[in-house]
């Protein structure tokens, strides 16, 4: 049985102390913790702390496995002392770091670049005695390497040509570079004139490991349960798509499909993954992930646990996600919509673009250069003004390879004419995914081949997808099963997941058979299907939930209150407690937060009594990020509520990821009344009742 947990969330890198006033690093989660303890907090969860190279995100990782050598505390090192009193150079790279102590939020590119030449300049001054490796193959570090030899090696042959291709991607390396096999690698990694080279990310991860290692039993010790988080998706550039490529379907890319917000859908271009090859060996690839995320952690967060059900697989070549599909699928047969009355023309009809030469000689002008051009990409069908795409085509990215300059045509026409092609390319009701196998295209009801189609069969075709669609959800139940079976029981931590987003009618059924804690979001949390949208009962709540105020995709608590509610029709005064209850439910809390004004803007009073409400929800664990913990002290508010955002979704930008605490943790610590408050808002959520 679950015990309830109050806690908070924090990037690593945002946390700021006495001892790391640059950037959060793995020996600061001491300081945190105790402060965290005294709050009567018994939850720390961290945003992933992998390797991700030149990539501020902590989702877009480099490795599967090796920790991100930003969060090594350099002052920690037997060398440091040495180096910095006899190298003038690494004295002064360390002084002018430390001179970005007051930064608003860290540059990332200068902290990863700066502790990297300083971590080099130390390996030197360790590792070599007159120009020669030290080796002693009893010693920690080389126990450390042989215990890790499953990616170890591999993970640092590929740091090491990334380092000497200018951090390039590894796709544009030389091709004897490219398609290495394992054995091709280790014979790198075992070649001994490369050892000094190689071996300084083996070395670099030996640090680190330690440095986490120790910080996170500081943590346990205190009684507190550090959560970790595992992405789901990995960089198209990373460690374990090159050396792994059989983890992988590099022939589609991950997603998510049209929706209002997103007419297009996303493809977010990071590889999809080959469940079916992985379950062979029972996922072991995943299960190692979690065997090395138990050295440290005591919970872990899974990344978008739709996508262990299904994901949205796109084919390498498309820009948008509106031809991708569920993967697994259930492909429905010719034989099935012959039976069913369709017929070969029907569904080439249906699945096939006809592509209108009317539509580009509005665009062209001339019919001649219309056809001429139209035939590029497409062949005639007889001597209709319709066309069907070539055989040689396969995706947009093909359509967008034909050359125009000849044509003497504006550019802007070109972008048009490009547009316009692609346009009609997405234009089909099904997509054939294998010869003589169809699944709806996502959006088939607003294709110009539905609209064509009588009442009768439209309704036969959804029919037949319906049938379909209860078949692709047993699917996706039974590859989610095996999955989470496979990882809940390589270890003790408690499994948790990041199901927002997609509705999978079974994916609560699954959670629960494996125990894994959901994510409930309480702005998010309404009945949207009734006037006003009132929230749901935060007794209502799944019990194998984490509930949050804010998560770092999101807006924090004091914006959501100061802009966003107002936005969404929610008067302020609306955030009332009752409002977050049953009527029933009213009657039988007596913990009730002290009555309060609502303010236009949120202050303290009405922060604490926002969070004495949410803590009476049935979820087990009560998790918030630090900022809106802070906000139960308006000393702690930014002038600008905006800045203090982790993420903002859709962008790119130096902003996202670099937020940091204005403040020291150890201020945080020695402010009581701030720990009283907390202390008393866990206290509420601890001793709540199932």
């Amino acid at each position: 049985m679950i015990e309830n947990k109050t806690g908070v969330a924090v990037p690593l890198s945002a946390l700021r102390t006495e001892s790391s006033p640059v950037v959060g690093e793995f020996s600061s989660l001491i300081e945190f913790a105790d402060f965290a303890s005294k709050s009567g907090l018994s939850v720390i969860q961290l945003l992933p702390v992998l390797d991700t190279g030149a990539q501020s995100s902590p989702y877009s990782s480099l490795s599967a496995f090796a920790l991100h050598p930003m969060y090594i505390r350099i002052s920690e090192l037997s060398s440091f002392q040495k180096c910095y009193e006899t190298d003038t150079l690494f004295k002064k790279t360390y002084d002018e770091f430390l001179g970005h102590k007051d930064d608003v939020r860290f540059d990332y590119d200068y902290v990863v670049q700066t502790k990297d030449f300083l971590l080099r300049k130390i390996w030197a001054s360790t590792i070599f005695a007159g120009g020669k490796l030290i080796t002693d193959k009893q010693s920690l570090f080389y126990r450390f390497i042989e215990e890790n030899v499953e990616w170890m090696p591999f993970y640092c042959v590929y740091k090491y040509l990334k380092h000497n291709y200018l951090q390039a991607s590894w796709k544009s390396w030389k091709k004897e570079h490219q398609n290495l096999s394992k054995n091709e690698i280790l014979k790198i990694w075992n070649n001994e004139d490369l050892q000094p080279l190689i071996l300084f990310y083996a070395w670099e991860q030996y640090i680190a490991f330690n440095q986490f290692k120790q910080a996170a039993d500081y943590v346990k010790k205190l009684g507190i349960t550090l959560k970790g988080d595992i992405p789901i998706l990995l960089n198209e550039d990373s460690c374990d798509v090159w050396s792994s490529p059989d983890v992988f379907n590099q022939k589609m890319k991950a997603g998510s499909p049209p929706d209002g917000d997103n007419p297009t859908g996303q493809n977010w271009g990071f590889p999809c993954y080959d469940f079916a090859a992985q379950e062979k060996n029972n996922f072991e690839w995943w299960r190692l992930r979690i065997r090395l995320a138990s050295q440290f952690f005591g919970a872990y967060r899974l990344d978008h646990i739709p996508g262990f059900f299904r994901l949205w697989s796109i084919p390498n070549g498309e820009s948008t996600a509106e031809l991708g599909h569920t993967e697994p699928c259930s492909p429905i047969s010719e034989a099935q919509f012959t039976k069913c009355g369709f017929s070969k023309e029907r569904l080439r009809w249906l699945s096939q673009p006809h592509v209108p030469t009317e539509d580009f000689i509005r665009l062209i002008g001339n019919a001649d250069t219309t056809r001429e051009i139209l035939g590029l990409v497409c062949d005639r069908i007889g001597w209709e003004e319709l066309w069907l795409f070539k055989p040689s085509i396969k995706t947009e990215a093909d359509i967008r390879k034909i050359k125009l300059d000849k044509y003497n045509i504006d550019s802007s026409i070109q972008v048009e004419i490009f547009n316009r092609l692609a346009y009609w390319w997405k234009n089909r009701a099904l997509i054939e995914i294998s010869k003589n196998k169809y699944i709806p295209q996502w959006k088939y009801y607003e294709t110009r081949a539905w609209n064509t189609l009588s009442q009768d069969e439209k309704n036969t075709l959804q029919w037949i997808f319906g049938e379909n669609s209860q078949k692709e959800v047993q699917l996706w139940q039974n590859q989610a099963e095996k999955i989470f079976t496979a990882l809940v029981n390589e270890s003790d931590m408690v499994p948790c997941g990041e199901d927002l987003g997609v509705v999978i009618p079974c994916m609560e059924y699954v959670l629960d058979k494996c125990g894994i804690l959901g994510l409930k979001v309480i702005r998010w949390c309404r009945k949207w299907d009734r006037p006003n949208q009132p929230f749901a009962s935060l007794r209502s709540y799944r019990r194998l939930s984490i509930v949050t105020t804010s998560v770092h995709d999101s807006s924090t608590l004091r914006e959501w209150y100061d802009e966003e509610i107002k936005k969404t029709g929610i008067p302020a005064c609306n955030l009332r407690p009752e409002n977050f209850f049953e009527k029933y439910e009213i009657d039988s809390f007596d913990k009730w937060p002290k009555k309060v004004a609502f303010t236009e803007k949120l202050e303290p009073e009405t922060a604490q009594m926002l969070f004495e409400t949410f803590a009476a929800t049935r979820g087990a664990w009560f998790v918030n990020p630090l900022q809106d913990w802070l906000y139960l002290d308006s000393k702690y508010y930014a002038e600008d509520s905006k800045s203090e955002r982790i993420n903002v979704p859709g962008s790119v930008t130096n902003f996202n990821w670099t937020w940091r605490m204005s403040v020291s943790v150890e201020a945080l610590k020695a402010d009581d009344g701030l720990c009283e408050k907390i202390k008393n808002i866990a206290a509420i959520h601890d001793g709540m009742q199932d």
